[in-house]
Parts: structure tokens; C-alpha cells; sequence
């Protein structure tokens, strides 16, 4: 979804609560179009089928939401959903474990933070870990970071507005899916070629773990948990639009 069609989105979520019934119309369309590309892996052990989740995303979140930080593109939008879809699984947990323990105070574990405990982390410590890393990445690259690395978009489409996009995109680290892998870009991001670029060897120096190491699913668990925690704090930064203009100073060296 381009900019300036996702600013209408933009425009509707700050106005929700008093939104015309043709706005309000308009908006919950846009809203599942916007959705029906993100496919997150966690919907499949929900029973409910993706456009039930996108409805009851929009009722809940979106519309009855508690927080007014709309989205400001894409990216984020999917960010939103992922979170509520694992949310959703939480509870559906949390009600299997009441129903089993039949009042046991014990709450279910923390998705996150149980699979860091191995590393000596927390998600509050990678949290703050990864404002620190997002600080010494240049404007580009947090913009490659958020709206490719995050937010799925192919990096070509920026190339327009960043110089040398795809020379910035391999320095960072970016790997997407393609012709239907299922393997997620934070998978992918531990292999032996994406190791020494900036997003792998940030997340292999905050799990201990050396460029050599054969890597276990326990540890690809970890580094997609890492990655999945810099991307909410990469899309919490409020930036300007990507300008139109590209700068020749960012260009690699021949």
C-alpha cells in the first residue's frame, strides 16, 4: 500500500470516534484491504479464520481501541495485527491452563520471556538494547528497518527515495521471502551469509553467540523474539515521511 493511500487510514483512526456512517464505512474497508496481505504465522492455532480475525481486529483495536497512536504506515498497521492475533492466543492459553488447573494461581509464562531466560535476557533488557542499536543507525537505515525489515515492503520500493537502497538493505541486513519459502527473515537472518552484516551481528552479540556457532532452534527462537522486539521498538519512532529526494552523500563507494 502506497503513502498517500495509507494517510487516509491515517486520517480516519485520529477522527474514529466521530466519523460520519460513510467515513466509518470507508475506514473499516480500508482497513481490511490494508490487512489482507499480512499473514501471520501464530493465526494458524487460532480456530478463527483470518478475515473473522481482521473483523474482530477492527472492532477491538481499532475502533474500541484504548490507544489513540495511529499507525503511520503500513507496517505498522501489521505490526498491530500480529500483536493482537498473539494476544488472542495468550488468552485462549490462559483459558485452557484456568480450565485445566481448575483455580491455580500460577499464571502462564510469558511468551518472551521465558525463551531469554537461557540468554541471561529480558524483554525489557532487549527493549532497551535495541532503542540503543536504533540510535546509531543512520535516518536510511531506520527507515529500510521499518518499513522493510518490519513491515514487509520490498525494498525496491523505496529505492526511489533512498540512494542505493539495496546496497543499504544488505549492509543492514534485510532478507525477505521469496518463491514461497516459509522461513521468516528472522530465521533467516542467523545463517552463516547474513551473519557479519549489522542486524545479525547485533542480534548474535546480544545472545552470546559467535558468528561460528552452529545454531540451535532454541537460539533461531531467541534471535527472531530479538528481532521481533527491535521491529516494536523501530516502529514506536515517530519519523518523517521518507522524502522524495535522494541523497547522493549516502551512496556507496565504487
Amino acid at each position: 500500500m502506497q503513502s498517500e493511500q495509507f494517510e487516509r487510514i491515517h486520517d480516519f483512526w485520529t477522527r474514529r470516534q466521530r466519523l460520519s456512517q460513510g467515513e466509518l464505512g470507508e475506514f473499516y474497508q480500508r482497513v481490511i484491504a490494508a490487512l489482507t496481505p499480512c499473514r501471520p504465522r501464530e493465526a494458524a492455532s487460532l480456530g478463527d479464520s483470518l478475515a473473522d480475525l481482521r473483523h474482530q481486529f477492527f472492532i477491538e483495536k481499532v475502533l474500541h481501541g484504548d490507544s489513540d497512536a495511529a499507525p503511520h504506515h503500513v507496517g505498522a498497521l501489521y505490526l498491530y495485527f500480529k500483536r493482537f492475533i498473539i494476544d488472542q492466543l495468550r488468552k485462549q492459553r490462559d483459558d485452557e491452563d484456568a480450565d485445566a488447573q481448575e483455580g491455580c494461581e500460577l499464571q502462564a509464562p510469558d511468551a518472551y520471556a521465558a525463551p531469554l531466560r537461557d540468554y541471561q535476557l529480558t524483554p525489557a533488557s532487549v527493549r532497551e538494547a535495541a532503542d540503543v542499536f536504533i540510535s546509531t543507525l543512520p535516518r536510511d537505515l531506520i527507515l529500510l528497518l521499518r518499513h522493510c525489515g518490519c513491515g514487509g515492503m520490498p525494498v525496491r520500493e523505496l529505492a526511489e527515495q533512498i540512494a542505493s537502497a539495496h546496497y543499504h538493505g544488505g549492509k543492514l541486513g534485510l532478507v525477505h521471502r521469496q518463491k514461497g519459502e516459509s522461513a521468516s527473515a528472522g530465521r533467516q537472518i542467523v545463517e552463516p551469509a547474513h551473519r557479519a552484516t549489522l542486524l545479525g551481528s547485533w542480534v548474535l552479540t546480544l545472545l552470546k553467540l559467535r558468528v561460528g556457532d552452529a545454531l540451535t532452534a532454541r537460539d533461531m527462537q531467541a534471535a527472531q523474539i530479538v528481532l521481533d522486539i527491535l521491529c516494536v521498538a523501530a516502529l514506536s519512532l515517530h519519523l518523517d515521511p521518507v522524502s522524495a529526494s535522494p541523497n547522493p552523500d549516502e551512496r556507496p563507494p565504487a
